[in-house]
């Protein structure tokens, strides 16, 4: 039964089978994420359902949960895959200057509507685990790896203090923009110049 079952399909038939389909899911995948994008302008991430989501892609539930496996990661899908969201830096003159620039870009990215569906991700996130490792995998994570890599740089080439602990030093960096994020108070250019300038007084 096993050797007729292995027979059947040929290298043709099932490259023609996976050429087929991948347009039509591809389609849908996009019409998902374009969907969730659309809602999240005047839902919040707690009332947003997978039955908003696939009535305004038009697709089945189904169909949302081969490709995630609840909603959050949906909508930590459709948000963190926008190009504005993307970690993007130009190559830096100095550690001081690389950390300037992924702090102003972050306060960017946390400013507006972007940072209110960030605030509700991050605080619905709070209650579930699988929701919390996929935030800081597909946004965090690389923040994180950025500024660790910016500060051992400073540190063998004397700009900030040697014996400065890296992961204090991020928590440090972070801390103020996620605060006023979560409290909801303004993130601006003027807000994170101002934490950027005291932050690298610190680190020196």
């Amino acid at each position: 039964m096993s050797e007729a079952i292995q027979s059947v399909p040929t290298e043709t038939n099932e490259e023609t089978g996976r050429k087929a389909g991948r347009p039509r899911s591809e389609s849908s995948k996009r019409a998902i994420l374009e969907a969730t994008r659309r809602l999240l302008t005047h839902t919040s991430v707690q009332k947003l359902s997978i039955e908003a989501i696939a009535k305004k892609a038009g697709v089945g539930k189904t169909t949302i949960y081969r490709w995630w496996p609840n909603k959050t990661a949906v909508i930590v899908d459709a948000v963190f895959s926008q190009p504005a969201f993307h970690n993007i830096l130009p190559t830096p003159n100095s550690a001081t200057d690389g950390i300037r620039a992924q702090i102003e870009k972050l306060g960017r990215q946390l400013s507006g509507k972007n940072g209110r569906v960030v605030a509700e991700i991050l605080g619905d996130s709070q209650a579930e685990p699988e929701a919390l490792r996929i935030f800081i995998e597909t946004f965090l994570q690389d923040r994180y790896n950025s500024l660790s890599s910016l500060l051992e740089a400073g540190k063998q080439n004397g700009e900030f203090a040697v014996d400065l602990d890296t992961e204090t030093a991020i928590d440090v960096i972070l801390g103020p923009i996620f605060f006023r994020l979560i409290s909801g108070q303004v993130i601006d250019d003027t807000v994170t110049h101002q934490v950027t300038q005291l932050l690298l007084k610190t680190l020196r």
